[in-house]
Parts: structure tokens; sequence; C-alpha cells
């Protein structure tokens, strides 16, 4: 069974659009909501979506103070009850059979890390209408970029790709987090490459990480998110992702390089 982590600041009216979404997952058992100290109805959306809900267990955690992502992430991979953990943000619908499709790729590969494609709708696109348009992908870039060290992830393939790392809607067991840790650095500006941290220490250990065509996480219109971190002004975002990638190059990326 398969227990789901959202970490959500001030998004209500984010999940109140995908939230749903995540109760039609077969084989997850619980959704956990860690709320990094938000000011907005969060809390009483999530007591809505339990009794909507009444055969899935909710669990709803808040922070004291603003403590980003990653550290969210954690508090509720530490409160989950199951040993596989799903992440996934709260601007994103999950598309049919995500959860149980990533654990039967994750089987099938022997892999630690799996997640399906993940792209933006059309403002109010059906999702349907959305998985069918994006189909394989629609950029001819390649999927993964060496030189900048990054996942491009509306590139063209089919099938499952084995990669260094995927973006943040992914499959992973739990045991691996809490051997790891989630590293809360990335707490400030966008949080870039939050989730690629684990991921590539996990990669640089020996273990799979794969994507599958089969599973799809659609991300609302960038026109219908209001605030987070990918809303701040260009040159702060800028800043933020020369920061973060910085810290995350001197990590990993010489230790990374020459197994690609």
């Amino acid at each position: 069974m398969i227990s789901l982590v959202v970490p959500t600041f001030n998004r209500a009216y984010t999940l109140k659009c995908v939230a749903d979404s995540y109760y039609e997952q077969a084989d997850v058992t619980e959704i956990i909501f860690v709320d990094d100290a938000g000011e907005d109805e969060t809390q009483h959306l999530v007591e809505q979506l339990a009794v909507r809900h009444i055969d899935i267990k909710t669990l709803y955690l808040k922070n004291p103070q603003r403590r980003g992502a990653s550290y969210s992430r954690f508090v509720g991979v530490k409160a989950a009850s199951n040993d596989l953990i799903l992440f996934c943000d709260d601007d994103d619908f999950l598309g049919p059979d995500y959860a149980r499709t990533c654990q039967r790729k994750m089987d099938e590969h022997g892999a630690a890390i799996v997640s399906g494609r993940h792209f933006y709708r059309l403002p109010d696109e059906p999702v349907s209408d959305a998985i069918k348009r994006f189909g394989f992908g629609i950029s001819n870039q390649p999927t993964f970029d060496p030189l900048r060290f990054r996942l491009n992830t509306d590139a063209r393939f089919e099938g499952d790709l084995e990669l260094p790392f995927t973006h943040g809607i992914y499959l992973v067991r739990r045991a691996l987090l809490l051997q790891y840790g989630l590293d809360p650095y990335y707490s400030k500006g966008n949080g870039f490459r939050e989730e690629s941290d684990v991921q590539i220490r996990a990669y640089l250990d020996g273990h799979r990480i794969v994507v599958t065509n089969a599973a799809h996480a659609v991300h609302l219109n960038a026109s219908e998110v209001r605030s987070g971190g990918q809303r701040v002004g260009r040159l702060s975002r800028f800043y933020w992702t020369v920061y973060y990638t910085r810290y995350f190059y001197a990590k990993y990326f010489n230790a990374a390089r020459k197994t690609f």
C-alpha cells in the first residue's frame, strides 16, 4: 500500500482543483497533507476531503513556522504508515492509476524511484484531454542534458526510460527516504532542484530511477497558479536557480558526470 504526501503552503485554491484525483488512486490508503505554516483555509479544505472520502485515511499536519518543501515532505514521510511513499505537489492532478502504475514499474525494473510523465495542461483543459494531447511528449530535445544537469520533462520517448533523476511526482520506498533524509537547504525562493537531491544520491548509490509513459501527472496551467516558488519575478527566479544549482553541483556533479 502507498502513502501520498503533499506539502502545501497557502494553496487551498489549487488543492480544490486537484485533490480529488489523489483519492481516486488505487492502492493509496493514506493521504498526508503537510501545511508549511500557511494562513489560508487549507485545514478546513482537508477536513472536508476527509469527510468526503471516509475509506482513505487523511492526515493534516502543520509546521509551526515556514520550513520549506523538503522539510515538509520529510514530516509526512515520518508520519506515514505504509512502506511506499508517493510525493505529489499541491498544483498537480494525478492521472488514472498513477500510483498503481508506478508501483508496477518499480517491481518490473527493480527500481528505487519511479515517476510517470509530468507536464502542464492548457487553461481549464480536462485532464484526459491533456494526457491525450501530450502523447509520448511534445519536445524533440534530449530527455536528459548532462551538460546542464537538467531533465526535459516534455521530451518525446516511448515506454520506460532509466535516468539519473526525475521530477517531483515520484514513488519511492519509505526506508530509502529515512536512510537518506531530505535536505532542508532548498527552503527559500523557488526551491529549485529540491526533489532532485535525494534522487541523484540514490542514483549514485546504484539505485535505479525509471520514468514511464504509462502514468501521467498534469500540472495546472501557469495562469491558474497565482502563488508559490514559480510565481516569483524573473530576476528572483534566476537568482534562486543559480543559487541552488551551485549547491547541487558542489554536492553531486563531479561524481555524477563520470557515470554519463
